[in-house]
């Protein structure tokens, strides 16, 4: 069974976390969770460490479908950020009766990953992370947040980082989204550079059932940035949902 941690919230959830991150991301927002359902916030394999088993998307998408499977919880609300998004669309896409709903935070239907960075992390991961990655990821990052962001990340198995920017850089789902009916709902920090506004909007009119929220004074690391608010989202999202 998949590491993780469980809050209660208004309806059963999963909380996935993004390339080369931990369930810690979810931390801040969770505790504006509250109701007679449970959220889990799993680590994905290798995360922070240990075996790197999955190589792709869908391999991912599959560990968290098993993880499902174990906790016997029926269609939950699947919610993921960055590649955590990726891995909730393939999930709804390869098995859409065991996905109760969606949250796609910093989210794109194709994750093309720059050359630079993909070759950064192949020769010097921790600098490529440090001063290429962060800089991208954030609107406004202080001391404070800087320290959550580290605990936020697999930083004891480095090459974990490199395998999931390129399970990122093969994921391409645009075509399947008109089959995707699981009510959705997309969030962007209105300043991310690494999924940027656009792919939101691109996403939420593709998709079915699918609705858009952009955040103010953030970038792609919206979970940690305004925790509060991202909690808040998903929040009101959930007691919709459970209604």
């Amino acid at each position: 069974m998949l590491d993780h941690f469980v809050h209660q919230a208004p309806a059963n959830c999963v909380l996935i976390h993004g390339a080369g991150g931990t369930n810690l991301i979810w931390r801040g927002a969770v505790r504006e969770l509250a109701g007679t359902g449970r959220a889990f916030a799993v680590n994905l394999p290798g995360h922070p460490s240990g075996d790197i088993t999955c190589k792709t998307v869908h391999e991912y998408a599959a560990s968290v479908g098993g993880f499902i499977a174990e906790i016997g919880v029926e269609r939950p609300v699947v919610c993921g950020h960055s590649m955590g998004s990726a891995i909730a669309l393939q999930l709804a896409i390869d098995h859409p009766e065991s996905v109760g709903g969606l949250i796609l935070v910093g989210a794109g239907a194709k994750l093309g990953v720059d050359p630079k960075i993909v070759e950064g992390l192949r020769t010097a991961p921790m600098k490529t992370i440090e001063e290429t990655i962060t800089p991208m990821s954030y609107f406004k990052i202080d001391v404070g947040l800087g320290r959550e962001a580290r605990a936020a990340l697999s930083f004891s198995n480095l090459p974990v980082f490199l395998n999931d920017y390129l399970a990122c850089d093969g994921f391409d789902v645009r075509r399947q989204l008109p089959s995707i009916g699981a009510r959705t709902l997309v969030v962007c920090g209105e300043d991310d550079r690494m999924t940027p506004p656009k792919w939101s909007e691109f996403l939420a009119k593709n998709m079915q059932a699918a609705s858009l929220e952009l955040v103010q004074g953030a970038g792609h690391m919206l979970p940690l940035e305004k925790p509060a608010v991202t909690g808040k989202i998903l929040q009101d999202f959930l007691l919709k949902l459970s209604r």
